[in-house]
């Protein structure tokens, strides 16, 4: 059961490590608070700590229990993350239905219920918001590591317009690591599994003076990798995607003055990930790349020139204040983060240097958030706060054709917003509670690019205003004690946007509309110590889809103009569908979990989309082929999705063991390029998506003892254990159809320390 959720940050104090290891899924009992921290927002009988299965959220941006708060969240601590088998950001989807991570190329793109970004590169942001400690992620890059040293996480579903409005049309995803202990506690965990996957954590906490703690978290990771390049006998070349990560992240907590809380962070991270860059072409491809000896068509193999790479260099500092007052509590988000990025992939999936491109970019984003959390006015609780946003990057591309660069280009682009909110909620009666939210978003973007000599690209600049008003309205009646209905209307709002490469003509540089979303949604929820129920049912208004499309040149308004490919809009989509979660615990070592989702998520107004069609004479693909997507299901949008997952404790050898297991169920789904065998294709398939997965179930299993003194610990797991072959990449261009699957079923052991 998803217990003690957030108690590593406001209630608990001396807890280990809930890191992806499963030596960190015992919580040790609750203590005073550590050096320096303010009592919780909620009151103590809502947080009891005798009751496990409170489980506490900010979605709202106040502390409130789940069942309280009036939106659909799917909320998991960092030891039941562990015994659920989520180790990485992209697991996600894994527990929590309607909801897939995914890749577009280097790129990770999350989905919920249907909504997701279908633009990739450098300087395009995804539209469901990422925070990790309160700080907005806007690279789409560096997310994609490992989960460590995580205290819980925390979907919010659907727009989250008011109040993490930035870029979060489809919701937002909250990560809080470990706080600072108030008693020294550390411990030290290793791992070994199978593609020579080895993986080594340490965590140190506890106090430096009595108003003062420390944390201080490192994290390494290599593997080979499961995907294998052959030569042209077909023999391994070498390891085409492999994964290395190494992270740190140090907090330092003070207490200076009565009601003054202060915590210092600094977070590093070095990814190198080239899983979503390797490229198979399986099917569709021309007779030139056909007759080249060698050529990789089977899963987990390739056929490439060069090993691709994906590699992030993120430093991010922060600083958190909190400020008690005599009406509440001021907190204060203040970050500046650095990243670097290095891209190089072989996009023809052969031996012979047809295509490849490689693009860097160096990138500057500073924060600044702040909340007023107003509580001392009766029947109400008000929030008002603001955001100060400045993004800056600069980057350059240079394709390559049968081993020559073609011209170097270079882009710079930045972003600077400002929006301003309120959300207050007023109690109607003792049980009837009406929430009334809106916020205020402007964002000024500029982008300017040059392509070096000789070419016949002219440099090109300009700049564009966005700017929206996204509104909140919830009724919720409790019906009893820690049981709830609520009625809510939420709009969202993605910020438009412009290119962000060198365009053919400078004129080109057309402004992107913003993407806005109106939901409807109606929920339950129920909890008691041993049983946890929730459900909603929801309907969205989905309008500008910030989407890629070939189109005729809409700065020419003579004869002959050419087709060009830009980032525009779909006018219309809709999604629909109800969702539900299960958690019980039948008895004191034994927890189940169910969860399940119904996903209606279609283009309603969409006929000039762009699509890889199928010639069906030639049985070669027609890319930049215009298509009707009309009535058509979205990317990442499965009808149905679902998991069971169940963990149960014994005694053996003076300590416990802990069997668990996590399965999962999705029904078919375009996997990311939605496109249809179009105008061209076989009779009986032009108006059938081409790139889809068949539906499909996943398990993962792990075996974890820990010895009486709760010091030591030995595990056994297996991911995939029915080695399922499912497709993360899954696409169509001039050189053939590629795809990539998944991992395939992997085994591992671990072992850890703690004290």
């Amino acid at each position: 059961m998803y217990r003690h959720l957030h108690v590593a940050r406001q209630l608990l104090a001396g807890t280990a490590v809930l890191a992806a290891f499963p030596a960190f899924s015992q919580v040790r009992p609750p203590t005073a608070p550590a050096a320096g921290d303010a009592a919780p927002a909620t009151p103590p009988a809502a947080v009891s700590a005798a009751d496990a299965n409170d489980i506490i959220v900010t979605a709202q941006r106040r502390s409130e229990r789940l069942e309280a708060v009036p939106l659909s969240i799917t909320a998991v601590s960092g030891s039941n993350l562990v015994r659920s088998g989520v180790t990485r950001f992209q697991d996600l989807g894994n527990i929590a239905a309607g909801v897939q991570v995914s890749r577009g190329g280097a790129f990770t793109q999350p989905s919920i219920r249907g909504v997701t970004t279908l633009t990739t590169g450098l300087g395009y942001e995804n539209n469901v918001a990422v925070y990790i400690d309160g700080f907005y992620q806007s690279d789409t890059l560096g997310i994609n590591g490992d989960l460590v040293n995580v205290a819980d996480v925390q979907i919010l579903k659907g727009p989250q317009g008011t109040l993490y409005g930035r870029n979060a049309t489809g919701g937002a995803i909250l990560v809080n690591t470990l706080d600072p202990s108030s008693q020294l506690s550390g411990n030290f965990n290793v791992a070994y599994a199978r593609f020579n996957d080895k993986r080594a954590q340490a965590y140190l906490s506890g106090p430096l003076a009595d108003d003062i703690g420390f944390s201080i978290a490192g994290y390494y990771r290599n593997s080979d990798g499961y995907i294998k390049d052959i030569d042209a006998t077909g023999k391994k070349d070498f390891d085409a995607a492999p994964f290395k990560s190494a992270s740190l992240r140090a907090k330092l907590k003070a207490h200076p003055f009565d009601g003054v809380k202060l915590t210092f962070g600094y977070n590093h991270l070095y990814l190198l990930d080239g899983r979503g860059l390797v490229y198979v072409q399986y099917a569709n491809a021309p007779s030139s790349i056909n007759a080249l000896p060698g050529r990789a068509t089977e899963r987990n193999t390739a056929s490439l020139n060069l090993v691709p790479k994906n590699t992030v260099k993120v430093d991010e500092g922060t600083l958190k204040s909190e400020v008690a007052t005599g009406i509440g509590t001021l907190t204060s988000y203040t970050g500046y983060t650095h990243r670097s990025v290095y891209i190089i992939y072989d996009f023809d999936g052969s031996k012979v240097p047809l295509s490849s491109t490689s693009q860097s970019g160096r990138q500057k984003t500073f924060q600044e958030q702040a909340d007023y959390n107003i509580d001392a006015i009766k029947n109400f609780e008000i929030v008002i706060g603001g955001l100060f946003y400045r993004d800056k990057l600069s980057s350059s591309f240079v394709p390559s054709s049968f081993g020559v660069n073609s011209p170097e280009q270079f882009s710079n682009a930045s972003s600077h917003a400002v929006a301003a909110y309120a959300d207050v909620t007023y109690h109607l009666t003792e049980k009837l509670f009406l929430t009334g939210g809106v916020r205020y978003s402007r964002e000024r973007k500029h982008v300017d690019y040059h392509v070096a000599a000789p070419s016949p690209i002219l440099p090109g600049s300009t700049n564009a205003t966005f700017s929206g008003v996204a509104p909140r309205a919830v009724l919720r009646y409790e019906i009893a004690p820690r049981t709830n209905v609520y009625a809510s209307f939420t709009e969202g709002f993605r910020s438009g946007t412009l290119p962000q490469t060198p365009q053919a003509r400078p004129e080109l540089l057309i402004p992107i509309s913003p993407e806005k979303i109106k939901a409807y949604e109606v929920g339950f929820k129920t909890a008691s110590r041993t049983i946890r129920f929730d459900t909603a049912a929801f309907y969205y208004d989905y309008r500008n889809l910030q989407v890629g499309l070939t189109v005729p040149d809409p700065t020419c308004t003579g004869l002959g103009c050419a087709i060009v490919n830009v980032i525009g809009n779909a006018p219309k989509a809709r999604s629909y569908g109800g969702e539900a979660s299960l958690t019980v615990t039948p008895a004191p070592d034994l927890n189940l979990r169910a969860n399940g989702a119904y996903t209606h998520a279609r283009y309603i107004n969409f006929a000039g989309a762009t699509g890889t069609g199928l010639n069906a004479v030639t049985n070669l693909n027609v890319p930049g082929q215009r298509q009707n997507w009309n009535g058509q299901q979205m990317a990442r949008a499965p009808t149905w999705s679902g998991s069971l997952g169940a963990d149960y404790s014994v005694p053996l050898a003076g300590g416990k063991i802990t069997l668990s297991g996590n399965g999962t169920y999705t029904s078919s789904f375009v996997v990311g390029n939605a496109s249809l065998y179009g105008p061209t294709g076989p009779a009986a398939l032009q108006n059938e998506q081409r790139f889809r997965q068949k539906a499909y179930a996943m398990l993962n299993l792990s075996l974890n003892w820990v010895d009486a003194s709760n010091h030591f610990s030995l595990g056994v797991y297996s991911e995939n254990v029915t080695n399922t072959k499912y497709l993360v990449i899954s696409s169509g261009s001039s050189f053939g159809s590629f795809r990539q699957y998944g991992e395939p079923v992997t085994y591992g052991v671990r072992a850890g320390y703690k004290f």
